[in-house]
């Protein structure tokens, strides 16, 4: 009994604590009802610190069960969220809903404007990725890379209403507004450009069913378009999953056999080995390494060529005998300083993945093997990222730049930081970086890449037409590149198309260089 008596004597001075010290408290955390009408995560900007998401803004309420505030809601909602609202709003708690328009304020509602995560329409949505179900946390891309930074900036709209012990709203109280939204001005600024992004999205649509499409700035590195066919929009991600055409994967930073593209390594690594561009070959229409018969494009041969008309035709006997001259420890070597061994990181997990070259052990002990990556093919894949930097290396007089995606980042005060990048590396020499601009010039003008010649202005590049030793149907799969830069006299933009399984859906890599060149001149002007 002694003990009893202690017991329930400690029970009554702790109920005395709790009546006399923390009244508001405890009546406060028992006797209202938060409503949540929207979170927020930090933004992603384009270069020019224009949103990529939270651009565009919405009305959102917080609705108790009132006559008077529902009849002003039901007037600037859609009937489908009237709805929706009307049944939240049976048990008499307070609820939340997406508004068309803005209503007046009264008893019963209180009214926010938010951001709103996805506008009409997600550009770069492979870049910028999508969220996983609950809203708050990212799942690809951007989204999933910076998904900590992004979070540091959440900000949350709510209100808490009173209600009684049974949870119902008590007509004419005070409500409790929070409003945190406006953080999310925080976040990550990209070296995309909103306006660049547009163009290839809507004319790569056009020629490419299935592809990719990179604009680089080869004097900086900086990424400033990167496109991937099929695409998809955050609202459509389930269907993405289940569709068989691959539209949630990037292929911008996927690997793809390469075919002539490559040629443009096989050609440094003889210039810098001392070969001459006016060395000539003579193509037949095919030839026998080791064993093993390589055809040339043109099966009766291009006859007598010096390296330049080589190039531009793209002959691949010539490229063939050029790469015996050269040697595989050189063609090995130069590939290597191209970065065709590694992985791009961009930020965080995102970047290409790791291309692929064969072991110098086997390029030395096959000489069909160098054979074939003397024009592309074989065992070599790179991904339209690794492509875009290699002719930048050429553009940029031979120094290879730093390719990066994040340009810095805003905090919640709307103060930029900017993000430091790594220095160039010199892969080639000036001399060897000019003659290949100049063989490029040749493709366009006299060679394979007549269509990749703009209207609006000057281009040079690289065609390249990969088989990969796959079918679909009856029809052998096969990737068609172009890659170049514009203008050809003073380059300000690199842009690599990959038209992937061309055969089947007739993608015209070298068309869509033309006209993504034509119209990116003239946004420029």
């Amino acid at each position: 009994m002694v003990l009893l008596g202690i017991l329930f004597s400690a029970l009554l001075g702790r109920v005395y604590y709790l009546v006399k010290t923390q009244p508001a408290q405890t009546a406060t955390s028992q006797n209202s009802w938060k409503v949540t009408v929207a979170t927020t995560r930090g933004t992603i900007y384009d270069c020019h610190r224009r949103p990529m998401v939270n651009e565009e803004t919405e009305y959102r309420a917080a609705v108790a069960p009132n006559e008077q505030a529902l009849a002003a809601i039901q007037k600037a909602t859609s009937p489908a969220d009237f709805a929706a609202l009307r049944n939240a709003l049976q048990n008499r708690a307070p609820a939340s809903v997406r508004l068309q328009k803005p209503v007046g304020i009264m008893p019963g509602l209180e009214l926010f404007l938010v951001p709103r995560r996805i506008g009409s329409r997600l550009l770069a949505p492979h870049l910028i990725g999508y969220l996983d179900h609950s809203g708050q946390h990212g799942v690809t891309g951007i989204e999933g890379a910076c998904d900590e930074l992004l979070n540091r900036y959440a900000g949350e709209a709510s209100a808490a209403f009173a209600v009684n012990g049974s949870g119902r709203y008590l007509q004419g109280t005070a409500t409790e507004r929070v409003d945190t939204t406006g953080r999310s001005v925080g976040g990550a600024v990209l070296t995309i450009d909103r306006e660049i992004q547009a163009v290839i999205e809507d004319v790569a649509a056009e020629y490419i069913p299935k592809g990719a499409v990179v604009v680089l700035e080869p004097s900086t590195g900086a990424i400033r378009g990167m496109a991937s066919f099929p695409t998809f929009q955050p609202d459509t991600v389930a269907q993405s999953i289940e569709a068989e055409n691959g539209a949630l994967l990037n292929r911008a930073l996927a690997v793809y056999d390469c075919g002539s593209v490559f040629k443009i390594v096989t050609m440094a690594a003889a210039l810098e080995q001392g070969i001459p561009s006016e060395r000539s070959y003579t193509c037949t229409g095919n030839v026998s390494v080791g064993g093993t018969v390589f055809h040339c494009h043109n099966r009766l041969g291009h006859g007598s060529q010096n390296l330049t008309d080589a190039f531009a035709q793209s002959c691949n006997v010539c490229f063939i005998r050029l790469a015996q001259d050269t040697g595989a420890d050189a063609l090995y070597a130069m590939a290597n300083n191209f970065g065709f061994d590694q992985a791009i990181t961009l930020v965080g997990d995102l970047g290409a993945a790791k291309a692929v070259i064969p072991t110098l052990s086997t390029l030395r002990s096959a000489p069909a093997a160098v054979a074939n990556l003397s024009f592309g093919q074989g065992y070599l894949t790179a991904s339209p990222l690794h492509i875009a930097r290699m002719v930048a290396t050429v553009v940029n007089d031979g120094v290879q730049p730093s390719v990066h995606l994040i340009a810095g980042y805003v905090d919640e005060s709307n103060h930029f930081t900017e993000e430091q990048q790594g220095g160039g590396q010199r892969i080639l020499s000036s001399a060897t970086a000019a003659t290949l601009r100049h063989m490029m010039v040749a493709v366009v003008r006299t060679g394979t890449g007549k269509m990749a010649a703009p209207t609006e202005c000057t281009a040079a590049g690289k065609t390249g037409t990969a088989e990969t030793g796959q079918k679909s149907g009856d029809k052998p799969v096969v990737q068609s590149w172009f890659a170049g830069y514009f203008p050809a006299e003073n380059p300000r933009y690199v842009v690599t198309v990959l038209a992937e399984d061309a055969q089947n859906t007739g993608g015209k890599a070298a068309q869509c260089f033309c006209e993504i060149s034509n119209e990116l001149y003239k946004l420029q002007k």
